[in-house]
C-alpha cells in the first residue's frame, strides 16, 4: 500500500494533519512530493495511525464531574482552567475542556498558579451557571 491508493481529497486532509502545505496541488503526484519533502512517508502515515487509534482507545477513560451542588470544605477552593487545551493534568488534577472547574485546597491551588498559566479561581456561582 502506498499513498496512491488515497485520493486527492483524502491526501490534502494527509497533508493538512502533517502540516505540509498542498494549497494549490492539484494531483496526487504533486501532493506525494509534498508529503515525501517534508519528511511524511506511508510508514510514518500508518504508525500515526496507529498511535490515534491507541489513544482513543486510552481516552475512554472517563473523568470525574465537579458536582456543582457538592459542598465544599471551607478550606477548599475552585479553581478554573483558562487554558485552550482540551485536557491537562496538574498536580494530579485533571481539567477539560468540557469540566474546566477542580476543587482542591489552597496550597495546592498557589503551586499550580505558580508553575502554570492559565488557571485562575473560580466563584461559585460561576460553576453553577456552568453546569446549568
Amino acid at each position: 500500500m502506498s499513498f496512491d491508493t488515497l485520493k486527492v481529497k483524502d491526501l490534502k486532509s494527509l497533508a493538512a494533519d502533517f502540516a505540509v502545505d498542498a494549497d494549490g496541488l492539484k494531483n496526487k503526484a504533486e501532493i506525494i512530493a509534498a508529503l515525501a519533502e517534508e519528511g511524511v512517508t506511508w510508514s510514518v502515515y500508518q504508525s500515526t495511525l496507529k498511535n490515534i487509534e491507541n489513544a482513543k482507545e486510552d481516552s475512554d477513560e472517563v473523568l470525574p464531574r465537579l458536582d456543582p451542588n457538592q459542598k465544599l470544605d471551607e478550606d477548599m477552593v475552585l479553581v478554573k482552567m483558562d487554558r485552550a487545551n482540551y485536557r491537562y493534568d496538574a498536580l494530579g488534577f485533571t481539567f477539560t475542556q468540557a469540566h474546566p472547574f477542580v476543587a482542591m485546597k489552597p496550597d495546592v491551588a498557589q503551586e499550580i498558579f505558580d508553575k502554570e498559566e492559565g488557571f485562575r479561581l473560580a466563584t461559585p456561582r460561576e460553576v453553577q451557571e456552568y453546569y446549568n
